[in-house]
Protein backbone atom coordinates (compact mmCIF):
# COMPACT_ATOMS: atom_id res chain seq x y z
CA UNK A 1 0.00 0.00 0.00
CA UNK A 2 1.22 3.46 -0.77
CA UNK A 3 2.62 5.71 2.39
CA UNK A 4 2.79 9.61 2.23
CA UNK A 5 6.58 8.49 2.14
CA UNK A 6 6.40 7.41 -1.51
CA UNK A 7 5.63 10.40 -3.08
CA UNK A 8 9.04 11.16 -4.74
CA UNK A 9 8.66 7.78 -6.05
CA UNK A 10 5.28 8.15 -7.94
CA UNK A 11 6.48 11.42 -9.33
CA UNK A 12 9.89 9.68 -10.50
CA UNK A 13 7.75 6.90 -11.99
CA UNK A 14 5.89 9.64 -14.13
CA UNK A 15 8.77 12.12 -15.01
CA UNK A 16 7.13 14.95 -13.10
CA UNK A 17 9.83 16.86 -10.97
CA UNK A 18 10.43 16.71 -7.31
CA UNK A 19 9.88 17.97 -4.30
CA UNK A 20 6.51 15.85 -4.65
CA UNK A 21 3.94 15.64 -1.41
CA UNK A 22 0.89 12.86 -0.85
CA UNK A 23 -2.28 13.49 0.70
CA UNK A 24 -4.59 11.52 1.96
CA UNK A 25 -6.48 8.79 0.61
CA UNK A 26 -8.53 11.70 -0.32
CA UNK A 27 -11.45 9.20 -1.72
CA UNK A 28 -12.11 5.21 -1.38
CA UNK A 29 -14.17 3.45 -4.33
CA UNK A 30 -15.10 -0.85 -3.74
CA UNK A 31 -11.57 -1.56 -5.76
CA UNK A 32 -8.98 1.42 -4.50
CA UNK A 33 -8.65 4.85 -3.48
CA UNK A 34 -7.25 7.91 -4.35
CA UNK A 35 -4.43 10.60 -3.34
CA UNK A 36 -3.30 13.70 -4.34
CA UNK A 37 0.39 13.88 -5.42
CA UNK A 38 1.02 18.01 -5.83
CA UNK A 39 4.14 18.58 -7.26
CA UNK A 40 6.10 21.96 -8.47
CA UNK A 41 4.24 20.72 -11.98
CA UNK A 42 0.89 20.39 -10.43
CA UNK A 43 -1.80 18.49 -8.90
CA UNK A 44 -2.67 14.95 -10.03
CA UNK A 45 -4.47 12.45 -8.74
CA UNK A 46 -2.88 8.87 -7.59
CA UNK A 47 -4.93 5.81 -8.23
CA UNK A 48 -3.62 2.75 -5.74
CA UNK A 49 -5.85 -0.30 -6.08
CA UNK A 50 -6.47 -2.36 -2.80
CA UNK A 51 -5.43 -5.47 -4.57
CA UNK A 52 -2.81 -5.36 -6.95
CA UNK A 53 -4.54 -6.12 -10.54
CA UNK A 54 -3.13 -6.78 -13.65
CA UNK A 55 -1.40 -3.62 -15.39
CA UNK A 56 -2.27 -4.57 -19.14
CA UNK A 57 -5.83 -4.86 -18.26
CA UNK A 58 -6.22 -1.60 -16.08
CA UNK A 59 -4.72 0.57 -18.67
CA UNK A 60 -7.23 -0.73 -21.41
CA UNK A 61 -9.48 1.89 -20.93
CA UNK A 62 -6.88 4.51 -22.54
CA UNK A 63 -8.00 4.22 -25.65
CA UNK A 64 -11.89 5.09 -25.08
CA UNK A 65 -10.62 7.53 -22.33
CA UNK A 66 -8.58 9.56 -25.01
CA UNK A 67 -11.84 8.91 -27.59
CA UNK A 68 -14.30 10.57 -24.74
CA UNK A 69 -12.15 13.29 -24.41
CA UNK A 70 -11.56 14.51 -28.03
CA UNK A 71 -15.43 14.05 -28.33
CA UNK A 72 -16.26 16.64 -25.86
CA UNK A 73 -16.81 14.46 -22.33
CA UNK A 74 -15.05 15.91 -19.42
CA UNK A 75 -13.04 13.78 -17.82
CA UNK A 76 -9.30 13.89 -16.08
CA UNK A 77 -6.44 13.81 -18.71
CA UNK A 78 -3.94 10.61 -18.19
CA UNK A 79 -0.63 10.85 -17.26
CA UNK A 80 1.75 8.48 -19.12
CA UNK A 81 5.21 6.93 -17.99
CA UNK A 82 8.48 7.70 -19.78
CA UNK A 83 7.78 4.43 -21.72
CA UNK A 84 4.22 5.42 -22.78
CA UNK A 85 2.66 3.57 -19.75
CA UNK A 86 -0.62 4.31 -18.11
CA UNK A 87 0.06 1.92 -14.88
CA UNK A 88 3.11 1.17 -13.43
CA UNK A 89 4.01 0.05 -9.86
CA UNK A 90 5.66 1.96 -7.63
CA UNK A 91 6.71 0.21 -4.06
CA UNK A 92 5.69 -3.11 -5.59
CA UNK A 93 2.72 -1.17 -5.89
CA UNK A 94 0.06 -0.90 -9.00
CA UNK A 95 -0.52 3.14 -9.20
CA UNK A 96 -1.88 5.19 -12.20
CA UNK A 97 -1.89 8.81 -12.56
CA UNK A 98 -4.66 11.30 -14.21
CA UNK A 99 -4.69 15.34 -13.69
CA UNK A 100 -6.24 16.89 -10.64
CA UNK A 101 -10.06 17.26 -11.31
CA UNK A 102 -11.17 19.51 -7.85
CA UNK A 103 -14.90 18.10 -7.93
CA UNK A 104 -17.71 18.30 -5.47
CA UNK A 105 -19.70 15.53 -3.46
CA UNK A 106 -21.85 13.19 -4.93
CA UNK A 107 -25.49 13.68 -6.07
CA UNK A 108 -28.11 12.66 -8.39
CA UNK A 109 -29.65 15.85 -8.80
CA UNK A 110 -27.13 17.37 -11.61
CA UNK A 111 -28.60 19.10 -14.49
CA UNK A 112 -30.25 16.40 -16.62
CA UNK A 113 -29.69 17.90 -19.64
CA UNK A 114 -25.65 18.29 -18.98
CA UNK A 115 -25.76 14.54 -18.19
CA UNK A 116 -27.96 13.70 -21.34
CA UNK A 117 -25.30 15.63 -23.38
CA UNK A 118 -22.44 13.70 -21.21
CA UNK A 119 -23.76 10.56 -22.11
CA UNK A 120 -24.50 11.24 -25.66
CA UNK A 121 -20.74 12.50 -26.60
CA UNK A 122 -19.32 8.70 -24.26
CA UNK A 123 -21.81 6.75 -26.80
CA UNK A 124 -20.38 8.46 -29.86
CA UNK A 125 -17.15 8.18 -28.69
CA UNK A 126 -17.38 4.38 -28.13
CA UNK A 127 -17.15 2.05 -31.32
CA UNK A 128 -19.06 -1.47 -31.69
CA UNK A 129 -17.55 -3.76 -29.43
CA UNK A 130 -16.67 -7.56 -30.00
CA UNK A 131 -17.24 -10.04 -27.76
CA UNK A 132 -20.27 -11.05 -25.10
CA UNK A 133 -21.61 -8.83 -22.33
CA UNK A 134 -20.25 -9.64 -18.83
CA UNK A 135 -22.54 -11.58 -16.61
CA UNK A 136 -22.20 -8.82 -14.12
CA UNK A 137 -24.24 -6.45 -16.44
CA UNK A 138 -26.69 -9.46 -18.26
CA UNK A 139 -27.82 -11.83 -16.20
CA UNK A 140 -29.89 -11.85 -12.95
CA UNK A 141 -28.84 -13.69 -9.75
CA UNK A 142 -32.61 -16.04 -9.49
CA UNK A 143 -35.13 -16.48 -7.08
CA UNK A 144 -33.47 -19.84 -5.44
CA UNK A 145 -30.38 -17.71 -4.93
CA UNK A 146 -31.54 -14.62 -3.32
CA UNK A 147 -33.68 -16.81 -0.65
CA UNK A 148 -30.23 -18.78 -0.22
CA UNK A 149 -28.63 -16.00 0.30
CA UNK A 150 -31.14 -14.55 3.07
CA UNK A 151 -30.90 -17.86 4.96
CA UNK A 152 -27.38 -16.95 5.08
CA UNK A 153 -27.48 -14.10 6.44
CA UNK A 154 -30.01 -14.46 9.14
CA UNK A 155 -27.78 -17.25 10.18
CA UNK A 156 -25.23 -14.76 10.50
CA UNK A 157 -27.46 -12.25 12.46
CA UNK A 158 -26.74 -10.01 9.86
CA UNK A 159 -28.48 -6.41 10.83
CA UNK A 160 -29.76 -6.15 7.37
CA UNK A 161 -31.35 -9.50 6.70
CA UNK A 162 -34.68 -8.42 7.26
CA UNK A 163 -34.30 -5.51 4.45
CA UNK A 164 -32.83 -8.32 2.22
CA UNK A 165 -36.49 -10.40 3.49
CA UNK A 166 -38.26 -7.84 2.99
CA UNK A 167 -37.45 -6.95 -0.82
CA UNK A 168 -36.67 -10.75 -2.21
CA UNK A 169 -39.87 -11.01 -3.50
CA UNK A 170 -39.22 -7.74 -5.64
CA UNK A 171 -36.06 -8.45 -6.75
CA UNK A 172 -36.82 -11.82 -8.12
CA UNK A 173 -39.61 -10.57 -9.64
CA UNK A 174 -37.62 -7.47 -11.76
CA UNK A 175 -35.08 -9.77 -12.96
CA UNK A 176 -38.17 -11.14 -15.18
CA UNK A 177 -37.56 -7.52 -17.76
CA UNK A 178 -33.92 -9.20 -18.35
CA UNK A 179 -32.84 -9.85 -22.18
CA UNK A 180 -29.79 -10.04 -24.14
CA UNK A 181 -27.59 -6.58 -25.14
CA UNK A 182 -28.62 -5.87 -28.33
CA UNK A 183 -25.53 -4.05 -30.73
CA UNK A 184 -23.12 -3.52 -27.80
CA UNK A 185 -20.57 -0.74 -28.36
CA UNK A 186 -18.12 -0.09 -25.96
CA UNK A 187 -19.84 2.07 -22.76
CA UNK A 188 -18.54 3.08 -19.76
CA UNK A 189 -20.51 0.78 -17.39
CA UNK A 190 -20.21 2.26 -14.34
CA UNK A 191 -22.25 5.86 -14.82
CA UNK A 192 -23.30 6.16 -10.98
CA UNK A 193 -23.56 9.29 -9.33
CA UNK A 194 -20.07 8.09 -7.71
CA UNK A 195 -18.45 8.60 -10.90
CA UNK A 196 -20.56 11.47 -12.63
CA UNK A 197 -19.58 14.22 -10.87
CA UNK A 198 -19.50 18.20 -11.19
CA UNK A 199 -16.63 19.86 -11.08
CA UNK A 200 -16.04 22.98 -8.85
CA UNK A 201 -16.35 25.19 -12.04
CA UNK A 202 -19.38 23.34 -12.86
CA UNK A 203 -19.22 21.03 -15.30
CA UNK A 204 -20.15 17.26 -15.77
CA UNK A 205 -17.10 14.91 -15.35
CA UNK A 206 -16.94 11.63 -15.59
CA UNK A 207 -14.07 9.30 -14.12
CA UNK A 208 -13.10 6.07 -13.62
CA UNK A 209 -13.21 4.33 -17.05
CA UNK A 210 -11.94 0.55 -15.75
CA UNK A 211 -15.14 -1.22 -15.88
CA UNK A 212 -15.68 -0.02 -19.09
CA UNK A 213 -16.66 -2.87 -22.19
CA UNK A 214 -19.55 -3.91 -24.19
CA UNK A 215 -22.83 -2.92 -23.43
CA UNK A 216 -26.04 -1.97 -25.28
CA UNK A 217 -26.71 2.07 -25.69
CA UNK A 218 -30.00 1.75 -24.77
CA UNK A 219 -29.47 -0.15 -21.86
CA UNK A 220 -26.70 2.31 -20.31
CA UNK A 221 -29.10 4.66 -21.10
CA UNK A 222 -31.93 3.46 -19.12
CA UNK A 223 -29.68 3.28 -16.13
CA UNK A 224 -28.69 6.87 -16.45
CA UNK A 225 -32.20 7.88 -16.35
CA UNK A 226 -32.71 5.54 -13.34
CA UNK A 227 -29.79 7.35 -11.50
CA UNK A 228 -30.13 11.14 -12.31
CA UNK A 229 -34.10 11.08 -12.80
CA UNK A 230 -34.20 10.21 -9.23
CA UNK A 231 -37.61 8.96 -9.35
CA UNK A 232 -38.98 12.58 -11.18
CA UNK A 233 -40.79 11.79 -14.61
CA UNK A 234 -39.48 15.50 -15.47
CA UNK A 235 -35.74 14.64 -14.90
CA UNK A 236 -35.98 11.37 -16.86
CA UNK A 237 -37.73 13.17 -19.96
CA UNK A 238 -35.22 16.00 -19.98
CA UNK A 239 -31.98 13.80 -20.12
CA UNK A 240 -33.78 11.55 -22.79
CA UNK A 241 -34.69 14.70 -25.15
CA UNK A 242 -30.80 16.02 -24.54
CA UNK A 243 -29.57 12.81 -25.37
CA UNK A 244 -31.43 12.15 -28.07
CA UNK A 245 -30.92 16.17 -29.20
CA UNK A 246 -26.67 15.48 -29.22
CA UNK A 247 -26.67 12.39 -31.29
CA UNK A 248 -27.00 9.78 -28.71
CA UNK A 249 -27.82 6.79 -30.64
CA UNK A 250 -30.02 4.89 -27.29
CA UNK A 251 -33.51 4.80 -27.16
CA UNK A 252 -35.33 3.77 -23.92
CA UNK A 253 -39.21 1.87 -25.21
CA UNK A 254 -39.42 -1.07 -23.40
CA UNK A 255 -38.55 -3.35 -19.97
CA UNK A 256 -35.92 -5.12 -20.94
CA UNK A 257 -33.72 -1.71 -21.79
CA UNK A 258 -33.35 -1.93 -18.18
CA UNK A 259 -31.08 -5.00 -18.19
CA UNK A 260 -28.17 -3.73 -17.40
CA UNK A 261 -29.60 -1.92 -14.05
CA UNK A 262 -31.39 -4.97 -12.97
CA UNK A 263 -28.28 -7.11 -13.21
CA UNK A 264 -25.81 -5.26 -11.66
CA UNK A 265 -28.27 -4.90 -8.80
CA UNK A 266 -28.40 -8.10 -8.25
CA UNK A 267 -24.85 -8.77 -8.89
CA UNK A 268 -24.27 -5.77 -6.26
CA UNK A 269 -26.35 -7.03 -3.81
CA UNK A 270 -24.78 -10.64 -3.82
CA UNK A 271 -21.02 -9.75 -4.00
CA UNK A 272 -22.07 -6.74 -0.79
CA UNK A 273 -23.86 -9.63 0.90
CA UNK A 274 -21.65 -12.46 0.56
CA UNK A 275 -18.68 -10.33 1.86
CA UNK A 276 -20.11 -9.21 4.65
CA UNK A 277 -20.53 -12.80 5.55
CA UNK A 278 -17.24 -13.40 4.90
CA UNK A 279 -15.53 -10.72 6.39
CA UNK A 280 -14.18 -10.70 10.30
CA UNK A 281 -13.57 -7.06 10.81
CA UNK A 282 -16.78 -5.21 12.17
CA UNK A 283 -15.24 -1.87 10.11
CA UNK A 284 -15.37 -4.32 7.13
CA UNK A 285 -18.93 -5.46 7.53
CA UNK A 286 -19.91 -2.17 8.65
CA UNK A 287 -18.75 -0.84 5.33
CA UNK A 288 -20.36 -3.82 2.90
CA UNK A 289 -23.49 -3.16 5.47
CA UNK A 290 -23.86 0.55 3.89
CA UNK A 291 -23.01 -0.60 0.43
CA UNK A 292 -26.04 -3.06 0.69
CA UNK A 293 -28.48 -1.04 2.17
CA UNK A 294 -28.32 1.49 -0.91
CA UNK A 295 -30.31 -1.32 -2.67
CA UNK A 296 -33.47 -1.17 -0.21
CA UNK A 297 -32.83 2.84 0.26
CA UNK A 298 -33.69 3.35 -3.36
CA UNK A 299 -34.39 0.07 -5.35
CA UNK A 300 -34.79 -0.65 -9.11
CA UNK A 301 -38.59 -2.37 -9.38
CA UNK A 302 -40.89 -2.91 -12.11
CA UNK A 303 -43.41 0.40 -11.03
CA UNK A 304 -39.84 2.35 -10.98
CA UNK A 305 -39.33 1.17 -14.53
CA UNK A 306 -42.48 1.75 -15.71
CA UNK A 307 -42.82 5.60 -13.97
CA UNK A 308 -39.35 5.86 -16.38
CA UNK A 309 -40.64 4.49 -19.26
CA UNK A 310 -43.94 6.35 -19.45
CA UNK A 311 -41.68 9.58 -19.03
CA UNK A 312 -39.44 8.87 -21.73
CA UNK A 313 -42.22 6.89 -24.28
Amino acid sequence: MLTRSAADAVADAYDLPRPARLTGPVARGQLGQIWRLDTPAGSHAVKEWIATPDLADVSRDAGFVEAALAGGVFTPRLVRTPRGEVATLVDDTAVRLFEWVDLRSRSRLLDPAAVGRTLAALHRAGPPADGGVDNWFATGFGEASWRELHQRLVDEDAPFAGELGALVDELVAVESVIEPHESPITCHRDLWADNVLESADGRICVIDFENMGPADASQELAMVLYEFGDDDPSRARRISTAYRDAGGPGRVTRRGHFTMLVAEQAHIGQLACSRWVGATKEAERARLARWFLEIPDDPVTIPRIDRILAAVT
